[in-house]
């Protein structure tokens, strides 16, 4: 954890320090994130001020989506930096649902194929999480520069390569999150619905990469709903 942290904020102190930053492929805003996605129905939840400061974010959507009524529906939440730095960046759901009072009664890492195109499915963290009597199964991922993936160790190592490479640091946060009110798996299944119908409008959202076409197919990426998948 001690050299996850430190070598973050090298990257971050890096990037501080280049001359110029890299151009960021032309996005929409997550603030005009659609309320309809496949059959279903979202409701707009604004966070309010203390949570906007905390994040210190350039961008996020929050939107409660439900596609029957009397759904408990579905949470989804993205939060989008053009630039991180050492005083801002992506926080990681793994520090901040204790912090907020969930415990985390079980993690892994699961393979969802959410392009629908053939191409490799994308690594996704797995939380369930209760919080008193209530339980929640979250599901999320980091997306920044055309990387799609969920260890974010992995992430400290696109961050310094980018910084060098591409004068770019920009990245967002993707999660789902829904209540737990029958069992883990038919919550699950319903999350990997949703997600199926969301994937591919991220793109349009998040910026993908920037990397010439030949340095992609060089270093193995493929392009999944607007990012490179390693």
């Amino acid at each position: 954890m001690l050299l996850s942290s430190a070598l973050m904020l090298a990257g971050l102190v890096l990037v501080g320090r280049l001359d110029s930053e890299g151009a960021i492929p032309s996005h929409l805003p997550l603030a005009s994130f659609p309320d309809r996605v496949g059959e279903w129905t979202g409701v707009r939840l604004p966070l309010d001020q203390k949570t906007r400061a905390l994040l210190n974010a350039d961008g996020y959507a929050s939107v409660l989506y439900t596609d029957r009524p009397g759904d408990p529906g579905l949470l989804f939440f993205s939060v989008y930096y053009a630039q991180q730095t050492a005083e801002k960046n992506i926080h990681s759901p793994a520090n901040c649902l204790p912090s907020s009072g969930w415990a985390i009664l079980s993690h892994k890492v699961v393979s969802l194929p959410l392009n629908g195109r053939g191409l490799p499915p994308v690594d996704v963290n797995y939380n369930v999480i209760q919080k008193g009597l209530e339980k929640q199964l979250v599901l999320y991922w980091y997306q920044e520069r055309g990387h799609i993936f969920a260890n974010e160790y992995r992430g400290r190592v696109y961050l310094i390569e980018d910084a060098l490479l591409l004068h770019r640091t920009d990245g967002a946060l993707v999660r789902v999150s829904m209540p737990v009110t029958h069992s883990v798996e038919e919550t699950f299944k319903k999350e990997a619905r949703f997600l199926e119908n969301l994937s591919p409008l991220l793109g349009r959202y998040i910026p993908g990469s920037s990397r010439p076409v030949e340095v992609a197919a060089r270093s193995g990426q493929v392009n999944l709903a607007g990012g490179d998948h390693p």
